[in-house]
């Protein structure tokens, strides 16, 4: 059973048209996506590496351009979900695509803002990401789904 601020916050990520079940057989699984691609720019951080932080970008891209096939959630679908007897994802929603690509938008400038010497601007860019990537995994509260919904509420509603 989900307590009333994570089903809200999943309906806000476009997720509201699963019943409370589907919400709470998903809740879990939902954190796995982020959780990596979280850990991943850390490292990316860490070694101030544009490449890795480049190359990174191509997670949230996938995510935003294929609601069926961001990397990690095929990683899940195709493998880790069946070390767990769970079902695969549901599609990703229009307001948690969106989120994916301000995520992939940052994640560049933070690469091409290390790659010119440009530290502290990386950091700033990357470290955005990161902590949306926090709070994601373990709230489910998607700060691009946020941004989504007040610049195109008429959207949003129908998601």
């Amino acid at each position: 059973m989900l307590n009333e601020f994570t089903k809200n916050n999943l309906d806000k990520q476009g997720f509201g048209i699963l019943d409370e079940d589907a919400k709470s057989c998903y809740a879990g699984p939902l954190r796995f996506a982020p959780g990596v691609g979280t850990v991943l720019i850390i490292v990316g951080l860490t070694l101030q590496s544009p490449t890795f932080l480049g190359f990174g970008a191509i997670v949230p891209l996938s995510g935003a351009l294929f609601p069926r096939g961001m990397i990690l959630d095929l990683v899940y679908n195709l493998g880790i979900r069946h070390l767990f007897h769970r079902p695969a994802l549901p599609p990703t929603p229009t307001p948690r695509r969106f989120s994916y690509l301000l995520s992939t938008v940052l994640l560049v400038g933070s690469a091409i803002s290390f790659y010119y010497g440009f530290s502290a601007l990386g950091f700033t860019l990357g470290g955005a990401v990161a902590l949306g990537g926090i709070m994601l995994t373990t709230t489910h509260w998607c700060l691009g789904s946020w941004i989504y919904r007040l610049f195109f509420r008429h959207s949003a509603a129908r998601s």
